[in-house]
């Protein structure tokens, strides 16, 4: 059976998270407080696998290949624009 984990991302950078292996990233989303929240439904029986993440800000700079788009999300009212796509590596910079 499925269920749907939730995921604290950091605003603004690349990451990689452990998601089980063939979880679908629903959306991102901030609550409350601003901070970016991912909701991913999962088969919690599967091994997890290191999934990347890039988040990137409205009018900066982004890889040339940015990966899947997931989903766009504001905090602060609306006054910061971030953008959330999935990479199929981490960019060599940051590994």
């Amino acid at each position: 059976m499925k269920t749907i984990w939730k995921y604290e991302l950091q605003p603004n950078r690349i990451q990689t998270l452990p998601i089980p292996f063939g979880g679908h990233i629903l959306t991102v989303q901030t609550k409350g407080d601003n901070a970016p929240l991912m909701w991913v439904l999962v088969d919690p029986e599967m091994p997890v696998q290191d999934r990347h993440l890039g988040i990137f800000t409205t009018n900066t700079e982004v890889p040339d290949n940015p990966g899947r788009y997931i989903n766009t999300f504001v905090i602060y009212d609306g006054m910061l624009e971030f953008h959330l796509f999935e990479m199929e590596t981490m960019p060599p910079e940051e590994s």
